[in-house]
């Protein structure tokens, strides 16, 4: 008979903590950054091959997808992550729910797909929207199976999933468009990765559904998932009304160019987030009966987050218009300064994630929630005023970037008063970080200005990257050098084999391993 298999509950596994998320960092990276970079070579790839319009009419419709998936894992799989202890009717009833509803939500998708192409005058969105809406079901079948393997720390498998369904999904949509299909091949493209990642998910995966659901279990996840589909709701409408503004009273050819620039400031983002939001939840969650030690894991959080987050979409924002037209070629290079604008906010949008994550450990849910809706209400009014007044989307893109700066007070407010973090202790752990970038700027504008009308797009990029990274690089050294050190040290920890190597010295001196040696426990001691 097979052995069933269930997660370990939050905190009988602490002593090995921080070993797992080291060696799970690597992964984590891979996954995160390779994903990204797959998908957006990927991404450039066809949209050399289509035009403004097509790539506009996807993101026309995926707004209206990406809001029904929210519905489909109705944030039971945060929930899965979250809970101390899970049992089999937990896991079994959060992914019959997630199932049934998302057959209901395929099926209003195929009814509603004419009325909606009909609303924003786009008679060619409604097949697009009709085939689409097969990825409800795809998402019900990979939520629970990637909600284990992310409690469990899993990324190694993750990471296989994630760049297996990349590849497949890019070769799908990279033949569909050199045969000349448009737009398809973005919606082929985006199914066939879905189709891979669920069989991926269940290759790897050891659980298997069975038939225990329970009301009282799905009431007892729920209690904590509503509040994450509230967030993700708002979320939703923060991030995509800008696209439905766009793509419904400017054009599509206008949405294609917007959205070339926001896809590089998606893919940046979760390479420069994805450590953050994949290990920071799991990891701080696991603390949470033990706030000190998770303060501590937090303001170290936020010190290897920073020293990607911040010069990363700083340096981004200053070579934005030269990587457009080197990735995307001449005719994209509109996107340039809409990209450009869209990075100035990825420091505070970084730094903010990392506060989520903290909340969400916590089970403060519901001030996620309140915070996201407070973000939202702050782009939608600004969309529509962009949109209203200036009629142009380098305007809808500077709105964006000053509601995320506007924000920025209540995350300190509410991560001091839900989790006990400190904004000046926040502050005072990236102002060494801060200052190397701003070293970094000035050398890259100073290279701007001096070879930009000598030197071409390609050589001015190299040039302006190389010349960033080394004033980064040496700054940061100079002005905060234990951080350094504490990098080099988690970087070779999360090689392979490093565990191993560490254990038999630590054999060899006699040495014991302490109960609280876990990554991210921030004590200066360990």
């Amino acid at each position: 008979m097979r052995q069933e298999w269930l997660p370990a509950e939050h905190g009988t596994d602490n002593r090995n903590l921080r070993r797992r998320v080291e060696r799970g960092l690597i992964w984590a990276i891979a996954d995160s950054w390779g994903r990204q970079l797959l998908a957006l070579a990927v991404f450039i790839v066809i949209a050399r091959l289509v035009s403004q319009a097509d790539v506009g009419l996807v993101a026309l419709a995926a707004v209206f997808v990406t809001f029904a998936q929210i519905f489909v894992d109705q944030g039971l799989s945060d929930a899965l992550v979250q809970r101390r202890a899970l049992s089999r009717a937990h896991i079994d009833t959060a992914f019959w729910i997630s199932m049934g509803v998302s057959i209901v939500l395929a099926a209003a998708g195929v009814l509603l797909a004419i009325p909606i192409s009909t609303l924003v005058g786009e008679p060619q969105l409604q097949p697009i929207l009709q085939v689409l809406s097969i990825s409800f079901v795809l998402t019900a079948l990979s939520s629970v199976q990637m909600a284990l393997l992310r409690r469990e720390l899993a990324f190694r498998s993750l990471a296989l999933r994630t760049l297996l369904a990349t590849v497949g999904g890019g070769v799908v949509g990279i033949a569909l468009a050199l045969l000349g299909y448009g737009a398809w091949a973005l919606v082929g493209q985006a199914l066939a990765q879905s189709l891979f990642s669920v069989a991926a998910l269940w290759r790897v995966s050891p659980w298997r559904p069975g038939l225990s659901v329970s009301g009282q279990h799905f009431r007892e996840l729920f209690a904590f998932s509503r509040n994450v589909v509230a967030s993700d709701v708002v979320g939703f409408l923060s991030r995509n009304t800008d696209n439905f503004l766009i793509g419904a009273f400017i054009g599509t050819a206008p949405l294609g160019i917007y959205a070339v620039g926001y896809r590089i400031l998606d893919a940046t983002s979760a390479v420069l987030l994805g450590m953050t939001r994949r290990i920071g939840f799991p990891a701080l969650s696991r603390l949470q009966h033990d706030r000190p030690r998770m303060q501590r894991a937090f303001y170290r959080l936020s010190r290897m987050s920073g020293v990607i987050i911040i010069p990363g979409y700083v340096g981004m924002a200053l070579v934005a218009q030269e990587l457009v037209v080197v990735l995307f070629g001449q005719r994209w290079q509109s996107s340039g300064p809409v990209a450009a604008v869209l990075f100035l906010a990825g420091p505070v949008i970084g730094l903010q994630s990392v506060f989520v994550a903290l909340l969400n450990a916590a089970g403060q849910p519901g001030v996620v929630f309140r915070l996201r809706l407070i973000s939202t209400i702050g782009n939608v009014i600004g969309f529509v005023i962009a949109v209203a007044i200036f009629f142009d989307i380098l305007a809808v893109a500077a709105a964006f970037v000053l509601r995320a700066y506007l924000v920025m007070p209540l995350y300190f407010f509410w991560g001091r008063r839900h989790a006990g973090v400190s904004a000046r202790e926040f502050i005072l752990q990236l102002r060494g970080i801060i200052g190397a970038t701003a070293a970094m700027s000035l050398v890259v504008l100073a290279v701007k200005h001096t070879l930009g009308a000598t030197l071409g797009p390609a050589t001015l990029l190299a040039v302006e990257v190389l010349a960033g990274a080394i004033t980064f690089a040496l700054a940061l050294l100079f002005l905060e050098r234990p951080l350094v050190s504490e990098l080099r040290e988690t970087a070779g920890n999360a090689l392979p084999g490093a565990g191993r190597a560490r254990r038999r010295l630590r054999r060899g001196a006699g040495a014991q391993t302490r109960l609280d040696d876990v990554l991210l426990a921030g004590d200066d001691d360990v």
